[in-house]
């Protein structure tokens, strides 16, 4: 359970503490009070992506620290220490730094860690179900995710995909090895021919751009040539050159040294610049030494570069490209010169992969069907408790055939992902995919006497909200997570609905440590502990600070939710009378 969440100068929080208790926590506030900027800093300490822009003004930077308390989670306390480092009382402290440049550090236990560390921990520590997770929800992809969750078959699901990602490489492989002839002997010459002339001409990764250097300098180098050659003039050849007036200077200075003040360190910079001119002189004397005008060189360069422009339009875009180019021809030559029995051989391979496939798919497909029925009535039991006693909702499992575009649904067909055929025992050849023969997608009746459709097209904003909480309270009970965060769960309902809401969350909360943030006071009145966020004005800036409620405090918060912002009497003896039933209940 999340002890204490602490947040400092991150955007307009300046500085923050969070001490949720056990049960149901309620965070309340007006719109553009800082809740998402509060959710915001959590997913942060649990390790997702986070840039300097979220660093308050005038700060180094932002620091998110988070202490759990694991003491009731031993299977999660185990999980933790298995990963991540020594446990001090059961307790765990995630810690992040996010610097103005961006960059960052994590921390679990003062130790550092990577962030995919840091995400692996607090994802068995902490669950946020925000606004998003409506509209995950109509994504069918999603409804396989949460068919396969309660079937318990993720385990034989990552097998099939193993097995499926190995028979599509092998599919490629057996492709690329078995074109037909007069196919297969053009590519090789193309490959054979293109490998040679990039061997004869030998490119070199950085060449062409030393070439183009060289050529430049000898196109100008007249000019170069004689510029040098004043410069070294200027400073050693000429009659007054510069180091001679410096020589004459130190000799007409040095024997009145003694008589002026400073003199004795004045003329040791001078001396020195000499010393740096005396340098800048001998450079420019060798380059100027160096310089070549052989018209041959240039002929030889401006070949030598219209050969890498050549291969460039031919093969890569540039010299690396090139160079990776001839490596992919080389392994294709390697894979299409293949002997007849290695052939034979892949064959066999992709034949047993197949089979394998093909069997854990099966299976798979029927541990999915054997449970719809059971998942199907659960959801309708939780969404009657949630104000929806005539929904239905019905999981339909389905195939594609080959050569078919696959159907999201009756009326409707969407491009399929990436996939393969596979025939199965009775004949048919269906589409199989990484999670395996089965497409799903949950329809639904709102109301009784209506006709299933996708949920998708059917779900209100309302109807969402508890559809989603249904899932989640149903999904609880096979993967419990220490700490849950609800945002926003409540969108689209009020009145009664709102209230069952509410119920369904503190139920949830006798099992785990519920956060919830909330606009409606049906649910903050259910809350075990209170918390308000509002912005405030401080020296000249806004910053967003959180208080717990408790007694008068509490009862005007109510009232404003209620739609009093003063609290009026009969308001406030309202929010009065919600609270006393709430503790009562």
């Amino acid at each position: 359970m999340l002890l204490e969440l602490k947040i400092e100068n991150f955007g307009i929080i300046e500085d923050l503490r969070l001490r949720p208790g056990p049960g149901l926590n309620a965070i309340t506030g007006e719109t553009g009070a800082g809740k998402t900027l509060l959710l915001t800093a959590i997913e942060a300490v649990l390790g997702s992506r986070a840039g300097a822009g979220l660093v308050r003004n005038g700060a180094p930077r932002a620091t998110v620290q988070a202490l759990f308390d694991l003491s009731t989670a031993p299977a999660v306390e185990a999980l933790v220490a298995e990963r991540a480092a020594t446990l001090s009382d059961h307790c765990l402290e995630l810690r992040r730094e996010i610097n103005l440049d961006g960059r960052g550090r994590a921390y679990v236990n003062g130790q550092s860690v990577s962030l995919t560390q840091l995400r692996a921990l607090g994802g068995a520590l902490l669950e946020i179900h925000g606004q998003h997770e409506h509209q995950r929800i109509l994504d069918p992809d999603t409804h396989l995710e949460s068919l396969d969750q309660f079937a318990g078959v993720l385990p034989l699901r990552d097998r099939v995909a193993e097995l499926y990602h190995k028979y599509s490489s092998l599919r490629r492989r057996l492709k690329s090895v078995a074109l037909e002839a007069g196919e297969r002997d053009r590519r090789l010459d193309f490959l054979k021919f293109a490998v040679e002339e990039i061997d004869d001409f030998d490119p070199r990764d950085g060449e062409f751009e030393e070439l183009q250097n060289e050529k430049a300098l000898i196109q100008n180098s007249g000019r170069l040539f004689r510029d040098l050659c004043a410069a070294y003039a200027a400073l050693r050849e000429n009659d007054s050159s510069a180091l001679d007036l410096l020589v004459h200077v130190e000799q007409a200075l040095a024997p009145h040294a003694h008589l002026l003040g400073g003199a004795v360190e004045q003329l040791q910079s001078l001396r020195e610049s000499a010393y740096n001119l005396e340098a800048v002189a001998d450079y420019l004397r060798e380059q100027r030494e160096r310089l070549q005008f052989s018209p041959e060189r240039l002929e030889d360069l401006e070949e030598r570069t219209q050969g890498y422009a050549r291969l460039h339009k031919k093969y890569g875009g540039n010299t690396r490209g090139v160079l990776a180019a001839r490596e992919q021809y080389l392994r294709e030559l390697s894979s299409i010169e293949m002997s007849a029995e290695e052939l034979a051989l892949l064959r066999s391979e992709l034949a047993v992969c197949e089979s394998e496939l093909l069997e854990k798919a099966e299976e798979l497909s029927r541990l999915r069907r054997s449970v719809t029925a059971r998942l199907e009535e659960k959801i309708a039991a939780e969404l009657a408790q949630l104000g929806m006693p005539g929904a239905r909702i019905v999981i339909a499992v389905r195939r594609e055939v080959d050569g078919q575009a696959p159907a999201a649904s009756e009326e409707e067909a969407v491009a399929p992902p990436e996939h393969a055929g596979i025939r199965t025992a009775s004949g048919a050849r269906y589409l199989i995919h990484e999670k395996g023969l089965d497409r799903v997608e949950f329809m639904l009746a709102a109301n009784a006497g209506e006709n299933l459709a996708p949920l998708r097209k059917a779900a209100s904003g309302g109807e969402l909200s508890r559809i989603t909480l249904a899932l989640k309270t149903i999904f609880f009970e096979h993967r419990p997570t220490p700490t849950l965060i609800f945002d926003e769960v409540d969108a689209g309902v009020g009145g009664e609905v709102a209230h069952t809401i509410g119920e369904r969350l503190r139920g949830l909360a006798g099992r785990s440590q519920v956060i919830v943030v909330t606009h409606l006071h049906q649910i903050a009145s259910l809350a075990r502990q209170h918390y308000r966020l509002r912005k405030e004005p401080g020296d000249g800036r806004t910053c967003t600070r959180l208080r717990r409620l408790d007694g008068e405090e509490r009862i005007r918060e109510m009232a404003r939710m209620l739609g009093s912002e003063g609290g009026s009497a009969a308001v406030l003896a309202h929010a009065r009378e919600l609270l006393q039933r709430s503790a009562a209940s």
